[in-house]
């Protein structure tokens, strides 16, 4: 940093610096709407494509966003990334199953539509 003499000069360049900052520290601490944010991986697969039993056997291993992306891949998983999921977005249901499984970690096998399974992975919680 400078050295700045005048005192008026420290605090409009300590200003200038703090609102350059500012922005992201404010949004991380507040964001929008309430409750956390969540940063999550869905993977789905066809039930005629593989086993209800294998795919919830393979998404049990996943102990990261790194294993979801390797495992989603193996199995010709449809692989969708949400970021900054804000935790009113997200249904009920889907919210209360969430807040009991560990980060890195994926959701029981679920459907919401005939043929099709998936689970969340959640990445990070903010």
């Amino acid at each position: 940093m400078p050295r700045v003499k005048s005192p008026i000069k420290a605090t409009a360049l300590l200003a200038a610096s703090f609102a350059m900052a500012a922005p992201g520290i404010v949004f991380a601490q507040t964001g929008s709407g309430s409750g956390p944010h969540y940063h999550l991986v869905q993977l789905s697969v066809e039930s005629s494509e593989i086993s209800r039993e294998r795919f919830r056997e393979e998404t049990r291993a996943i102990r990261d966003c790194g294993d979801a992306r390797d495992v989603g891949e193996a199995l010709g998983a449809d692989i969708k990334k949400n970021r900054w999921v804000p935790a009113w977005k997200i249904p009920k249901r889907v919210k209360a199953v969430l807040k009991d499984v560990e980060t890195g970690r994926a959701t029981d096998v679920f459907s919401n539509e005939p043929g099709i399974m998936r689970v969340l992975v959640i990445c990070h919680r903010y």
